[in-house]
């Protein structure tokens, strides 16, 4: 540390332990040093750590636990909104590798919400397709989607892959959507599937998609775990 610099002491720790991350020193999930081991570590007050600690939490590079410590964030898959892409595409922009776990695959009645969300009847069977989404075999999303009887073939599909690879090689190009975000929190079962803590907050996402001519191609539901997840939206 440089106590002669006009940087404060507290931004060059900051800055220190960035590089550190950045390079891979730390890594994801890695523990960080408590306030005191980096006061004696880096000769500085308990105060310049705490604030370069807060500097890197509001920057997204590390994340703090309550009574048991600070912790190197993992990084986020970042979805950027101005086009629609898969989940599979968006691993691939952001140099992850895409995974998915089947959960159940069945045919259902359309209840009065997701036939008005397919623009179908109500009751008139429908495909249900409920996957977990992983990002570098970890775990981002709970994904529970809804497609109108014409997209049956999808049964003989294999869906662990991206589903509008399969639809754009059926002639159906997802072209856009009406995109809901809300917060919900983690039911038990939800809470098991994305190997979160019960009643942890996450992301509802609720997405409507449509085709080239406007005609709905699925309705899904993704619960979202937002220490792995964010938004980039263009306006």
């Amino acid at each position: 540390m440089n106590k002669n610099s006009i940087t404060p002491l507290y931004q060059q720790l900051a800055d220190d332990i960035k590089q550190q991350i950045v390079e891979g020193k730390l890594k994801e999930n890695d523990k960080l040093m408590t306030e005191l081991e980096f006061s004696q570590n880096y000769d500085v007050s308990r105060i310049t750590v705490r604030k370069a600690i807060e500097i890197l939490v509001d920057g997204g590079y590390l994340r703090k636990h309550q009574g048991i410590g600070t912790f190197v964030a993992a990084k986020k898959l970042n979805r950027v909104m101005n086009k629609l892409l898969s989940f599979t595409e968006i691993c691939e922009n952001d140099g992850k590798t895409a995974s998915t776990e089947m959960v159940s695959l069945e045919w259902t009645s359309a209840s009065v919400s997701i036939s008005r969300y397919l623009h179908i009847n109500d009751k008139e069977r429908v495909l249900k397709i409920i996957r977990i989404r992983k990002s570098d075999k970890e775990p981002v999303m709970l994904e529970e989607g809804y497609f109108p009887s014409k997209y049956s073939y999808l049964m003989g599909e294999d869906l662990t892959g991206s589903v509008y690879s399969i639809l754009r090689r059926h002639d159906t190009v997802p072209t856009h959507a009406v995109k809901t975000v809300e917060i919900c929190y983690a039911t038990k079962e939800e809470a098991g599937y994305l190997g979160v803590n019960e009643g942890q907050v996450l992301l509802l996402h609720k997405d409507q998609v449509m085709d080239e001519e406007g005609q709905v191609i699925h309705y899904s539901k993704l619960i979202i775990n937002p220490e792995r997840y964010k938004l980039t939206i263009f306006t």
